[in-house]
This record gives structure tokens, sequence and C-alpha cells, in this order.
């Protein structure tokens, strides 16, 4: 296949629109959506069917909105994607848009909202902290932050969420910010656990926690120091018996829903019966007064589509197709295990391409994070290199979420080691099992930061690496992060410690790379900076390496439209034809 013609399969795969449920209030389902290019809000009627769009984007995140406001709240950047955010609102019904806090820009990390008021934590170069904000733009600093701390849910009493209270990147507790006193207080089931996420409902707060070794969910009440687990009346999400969750929250009415993860696959549930889907993953979902639920869907293999679902049946409310000459090229989808080289049990999943061979190129295609996963659900960046002729073996990594607390904790003190043999594994698997002939690594974020690594420290391994916005120098990394971004790497590293950081950063190992290399990287990149990755490519040039560079004019390190993601793909794409001989 030509490079045009390639060239031409990856715009029409990214004019394939994601969609996502943001919530249900007022008679409509605002869901996000890059129709258009450009995540935007939008709205649909489930009644008549009629969507209209409520916020032009590009939006950078939002709250889910509350019953029966019409108020959507939403975060832009205003920076040229160095994710400086100002928050945003518009009424569903129409009118313009306009400032809900006027607060400086800052790097929004945690957003709830409740009708009237939305909480936020935010972060700048000197600090982060936790304020409130009120519909007349006005906005408060209700305490300054020393760690990590995400607000999920707020109410006229109470400002709750999660965060690293006692400073153990192990552990995380709950807080309650009492809105009367002006007073935080700090809950855990037991001292060392994991507790996230809580929502609330009157004085209860449901939450998920493992202090009983699973991850489970949980409901605590605040006044009357109450802890239970939920009552559901069905029995199919105790019969499921869910890893994690993707989310959860209150009924109009109190009870609950869920939706719970096994093996990279979910299922949705209300009041513990199951919520009628296909096989694959509900990513978010609402319930509206009248019991309805909304979610998105999809898999490695099919783009969202948002299903509306009731009495036991379940309707495509908007629908999403793949073009046959897409869909005939990406073959089959399966979750895999297999053995780390400490015989630890590893997930992942592996997407055959239509358009290769077995053995083809292959392309162990690490996930961002550490603390995500790849799941059957649709990836734009998977299903282009599929559709380019590429197979992929997708490694969850220790470290990845979905598989449990101990499984994500063990990445903690240890990037860049365990991890990295994880990896490698995986690699020996697709060649071991006849899938791959050559073997490529790639990743964006921690994915790139892992082809860095695995170029320099397994250098024999690979016939080729593409690493899009990725970490070439902790140290350097930490004196240019903001305050969010220093203590996310004193997580991971447990602590500051300058001697790990240099010992896994991957400029340390740069005159072992052996494999050509494909950098991708954004301009204004303030989570990965661009400044150290200059100073990489500076020695790769010394040593004589075989190497492109593609920095990214004005874009950051979210991939804000669709047009950056051709502007990552078709480059690694045209780079890895060259020197790995692409199929057809």
């Amino acid at each position: 296949m030509r490079a045009s013609e390639k060239l031409e399969l990856l715009e029409k795969l990214v004019s394939i629109p994601v969609y996502r449920v943001v919530g249900y209030t007022s008679g409509w389902l605002v869901y996000s959506s890059t129709r258009g290019g450009v995540e935007s809000l939008w709205a649909v009627n489930p009644e008549t069917g009629e969507e209209k769009l409520v916020a032009q984007g590009p939006v950078h995140g939002y709250a889910k909105p509350r019953h029966p406001s019409t108020i959507i709240v939403y975060l832009r950047d205003v920076a040229r994607g160095r994710e400086l955010h100002k928050v945003f609102a518009v009424d569903l019904h129409g009118g313009e848009e306009r400032v809900f806090a006027d607060a400086p820009p800052m790097r929004v990390f945690g957003l709830a909202y409740d009708g009237v008021r939305l909480a936020f934590s935010g972060a700048t170069m000197k600090g982060m902290g936790l304020y409130l904000a009120r519909k007349d733009g006005g906005y408060e600093e209700l305490m300054k932050l020393e760690t990590m701390l995400f607000p999920t849910d707020v109410s006229e009493k109470y400002v709750v969420g999660s965060g690293m209270m006692r400073k153990d990147p192990r552990s995380m507790e709950i807080f309650v910010y009492d809105l009367d006193s002006n007073m935080v207080e700090t809950y855990t089931p037991r001292e060392g656990s994991v507790n996230k996420a809580p929502r609330l409902f009157g004085s209860k707060i449901l939450f998920e926690s493992d202090y009983e070794g699973s991850s489970k969910l949980y409901v605590y009440d605040l006044e009357e120091e109450n802890l239970e687990a939920p009552s559901m009346k069905g029995s199919d999400y105790r019969e499921y018996s869910p890893t994690e969750h993707v989310d959860y929250g209150w009924t109009i009415d109190g009870r609950i829903w869920a939706i719970g993860i096994r093996e990279g696959r979910s299922k949705a549930f209300i009041d513990g019966y199951a919520v009628p889907s296909p096989e694959g993953f509900v990513g978010s979902m609402d319930v509206s007064p009248r019991g309805e639920a909304y979610y998105s869907f999809s898999r490695l293999t099919e783009p969202p589509k948002i299903y509306a679902a009731r009495d036991g049946e379940a309707r495509i409310l908007v629908d999403n197709k793949l073009p046959e000459e897409i869909s005939g090229r990406i073959g089959e989808a399966r979750h895999i295990w297999y053995r780390s080289s400490d015989g630890l049990r590893i997930p992942g999943f592996i997407v055959e391409s239509r358009g290769a061979p077995k053995p083809g190129p292959t392309i162990i295609y690490v996930h961002g994070g550490p603390w995500g996963a790849v799941t059957d659900s649709w990836s734009i960046l998977i299903a282009g290199l599929v559709i380019s002729g590429y197979h992929i073996v997708a490694p969850n990594f220790r470290g990845s979420t979905g598989y449990g607390e101990k499984f994500r904790l063990m990445d903690i003190g240890d990037p860049g080691g365990g991890d990295l043999e994880d990896v490698i594994a995986a690699r020996n698997l697709a060649v071991k099992e006849g899938l791959a002939s050559k073997t490529i690594i790639m990743g964006y974020s921690y994915g790139g930061y892992m082809t860095y690594l695995a170029l320099g420290r397994k250098p024999e391994a690979w016939d080729a690496g593409v690493a899009g916005a990725g970490i070439v120098d902790w140290e350097e990394m930490y004196g240019l992060s903001d305050a969010i971004f220093r203590k996310f790497i004193e997580v991971l590293f447990d602590g500051y410690n300058p001697d790990l950081l240099r010992d896994r950063s991957p400029v340390k190992y740069v005159d072992n790379v052996k494999a050509p290399l494909c950098i991708i990287h954004p301009q204004n990149d303030t989570r990965t900076p661009l400044k150290p990755v200059l100073k990489y490519v500076s020695r790769l040039l010394e040593q004589g390496k075989t190497f492109e560079v593609h920095v990214l004019p004005d874009a950051g390190h979210r991939i804000a439209t669709m047009s950056d993601v051709v502007r990552i793909l078709f480059p690694a794409v045209l780079f890895l034809d060259k020197y790995v001989g692409g199929e057809d």
C-alpha cells in the first residue's frame, strides 16, 4: 500500500467519532464527541433523538451535570497545549459561554459539581490548592495542598474526594471538607488501604476500597460513622465479582449503579442487576430519574456507540460504524495472560492485523500512565497501527489498573524495573507464538518513556522504536515540572531518590541504542517537557544513531484534536514502513 493510501485510510479513521457519556440532566443526555475533529460537548434528547452542540471544543475535561440543573461545566486549555485551564459554563438550552470560576489559569486535576457549586483542585509551579466556586464567578481557596488530592463530589455541606492524605504512596484515604466548619477530616477503614472516589448521597458516601483485600464498594455514613457493604437487590453484580470499578454513583432515589471491570472488559449494573449490553467495554454511564441507563460502549475492534437501556432491553441512541475498508483490516482481538521473567502473571491484549502475515511486523504497544491500561475499548492509536499493517501486543505491565490494587502498586519505587521486564516478556511471547517476524516498541507518555528505556537497556530485542511524548531524564523533568507533577514523580519513585531517578532515566543508556528510533514530541508539553528530549537527540546525533525527530508545533501532551492523531500516526507508520517493512 502506497503512503498516500495509508494517509487516506488514517484520515478516514480519525473522522470516526469517539463518544463518551458525560451525564443526564433536564431531559437531555450530555456526551462528549470528536465529531468535527475536536472533542466537544453535545446533547441528545433520548425521546426524540434530537441532537445539539452544547460547547464547541477543544474541551479538556468536564464535570458530571447534576439534574435538574441545565448548567454544564467544563475546562478549556488557555495556553496552547500547556494545560493551564480555566473553568467555563454554558446553559444546556443555549446562551453564551461564561467563566464559571475566575481563577488564574492552573492545571486542574479534580472537578466536582452539584448544580450550584463547584469544587476543584489545581496546581501551579508554586503549589497546589483545593478550591470552591459558585455561579457568580467567584471562588475561594479552601486549603493549600501538600499531597495529591482529587475532589469527586460536593454538596451544600461537604466536599469529598480521595488522596494521599497520610503521604504514603501505597495508600489513599478519603477526605471530607465540612463547608460549615471549614474543617477537613481524613477517613480510612484501615490504615494502609487504598480508598477511592467517594460519591455523596445526603450524609452517605459510596466509595471503592481494598481494605478487606480485594477492591469492593462500600457505603459510609458521615454523620452516623457507620461503614457497610452497599445494599443491592440483584445478584448479577455479586456473581460478576468485578476486580475493580470503572465508575459508580447513586441514582436519584438512592440506588447504586456501578461499572465493574474484569480482565479488560466491563459490565454495568443498577441495584445489583446487570444492564443489558454487548460483551466489550462500558466506559461511562449515567442513570435518569426514570431509571433509564445511558452508557458508552466499544471494543478494540469497534468504535464507541451510546446505548439507552431499560427493563432488560438496550437500544442504540447514538450509532457509529466503521467503513468496510477499515473494519476489513482489523483482525481478532483477544485478552491474554503470560509469565514475566520473575514468574508473575501479566495480562494484556493482542490485536491482529489482516494487512500483515503471520509472522509479521509486530508492535509491542506500551500504554501511558503508568497507572492506566489497554482494555477491550476503542483506541485510535492502536486501530491506526493495525490498519497500517502491524500486529499489536499490548501488555498491561505491573502498575496497570483494572487488575487490583496489589498489582497496581507493584510499580511504586520501581519504574523502569519490573515493568520493563514485563514488556520484554511480551515481546518474547510475540516471537515464540509465531506472531512477530520483527518487533517494534512504541508508546506515548509513560509508554514513550518505556520505549526510550527499552531501546537503551535491551537493545538486542528491537528492530525499531517509536517514542511519543516520552521521558528521557527524570531529574531534569522534576525541575521543570509544576507542583502536581513533582508530586507524581515523588509518588512513583517512593520519594525523591536522585540515584534511582538517574538510574531509570533513558539518557543514561542512550549510547546503547541500536535500533532506528522515531521521536514524536509536542512542542508545548508541560507533563513531559521537550527540553530534555532535545538533549537526548543531541546525544543520538553525536553517536551517529539512526533516528527521526518530529516536533508537533503548538501542541501539548494531551491529544486534543484528531489532526494531532494523524500527526502522530502518519510519521510513525512511514518510519516503520521504511525500517521494518510494513506489509502490503
